[in-house]
């Protein structure tokens, strides 16, 4: 079901502000978009909460994050999935990272939070839960 006007103008607001607040290095900000039971999927972990969620953003490298358009489906009327692109450039070394993330989102009394985030990298052999290795990198022994 596609969602109503103002929901969807609601929704991709709230995925717009997602990348806005990593990249103005606003931690706190970005964690107010999610439910404080949000679990946040990457790197083969889960993040769960806040305190983890707050501590995985300040753990991870800066950059910037170019977010596209959502697509959103109502799964019903305070439920919403979304599914978006996002291509991340390092700002250390301007190494860009291809991504897809699928959102489960719920209405809540300040609007709409992400309540569970999957991020899966863009690889050469499909969708992973790790980026690829640049060609010039080893593989790690560890």
């Amino acid at each position: 079901m596609l969602p109503a006007p103002a929901d969807h103008v609601a929704i991709s607001d709230l995925v717009a502000r997602y990348c806005l607040m990593l990249d103005l290095d606003d931690v706190e900000g970005w964690v107010g978009l999610f439910t404080p039971d949000a679990s946040y999927l990457v790197y083969g972990r889960s993040f769960d909460g806040h305190d983890a969620l707050r501590a995985m953003m300040r753990a991870a490298p800066g950059g910037m994050h170019l977010g596209g358009p959502p697509s959103i489906e109502m799964l019903g009327p305070d439920q919403a999935r979304t599914t978006r692109n996002l291509l991340f450039v390092d700002q250390a070394g301007g190494a860009p990272r291809h991504a897809i993330y699928h959102d489960d989102l719920v209405r809540t009394p300040d609007g709409w939070r992400i309540g569970r985030c999957r991020c899966q990298f863009v690889t050469p052999d499909g969708l992973s839960d790790r980026p690829a290795r640049p060609k010039d990198q080893a593989p790690r022994t560890t």
